[in-house]
């Protein structure tokens, strides 16, 4: 595999120079290997993932215990303390598979852009907290629980540093 080749973290890249010739066409020294390695650690796509994780599976419990029978505003089930209903949980799936897919791409800005909606969503839960009692069955602490989720990740992605190392080890054969 090339440096270039694929998403991994840890890339490897193999090089072989033959055996150089001197002015009398009679060989210097060995061939000589190269082996170039790199990994990278991100700590802001864990962040990402976790918190996609979490909204993903809660969203994920409320859509199977709320069901597809009746309408969507009923029943009012209780996930982790929290009240939702299916189309809660139809949201938190969205927010939460989108936060993991920017999380396995380690793209920054979709992190910052994932982590500000989510933000945004929770505190228009929070001051808009009676608008979606009736639709969605929001429990103002599932939208603090958003807020600072969200807020989290944006920061995270905007501030905590991402490492890479680079190594080269050369042999003469």
């Amino acid at each position: 595999m090339s440096m270039n080749a694929g998403p991994s973290h840890e890339r490897t890249e193999m090089t072989v120079v033959p055996p150089t010739q001197g002015p009398g066409l009679e060989p210097t020294g060995g061939s000589t290997v190269a082996a170039t390695s790199a990994a990278r650690f991100e700590p802001d796509a864990f962040v990402a993932g976790a918190v996609g994780l979490l909204f993903l599976l809660v969203g994920l419990i409320a859509v199977i215990r709320g069901g597809f029978s009746g309408p969507m505003s009923l029943p009012v089930v209780k996930v982790l303390g929290f009240t939702h209903t299916t189309t809660l949980g139809l949201i938190d799936c969205a927010a939460g598979a989108f936060l993991m897919i920017a999380a396995g791409m380690r793209s920054r800005s979709a992190e910052v852009f994932g982590g500000v909606v989510l933000g945004i969503a929770g505190f228009v839960g929070i001051v808009q907290h009676t608008s979606f009692v009736r639709t969605l069955a929001l429990a103002p602490g599932w939208a603090w629980l958003a807020t600072i989720t969200g807020t989290a990740v944006a920061v995270a992605a905007l501030v905590l540093p991402r490492y890479v190392r680079n190594t080269t080890l050369v042999q003469q054969r």
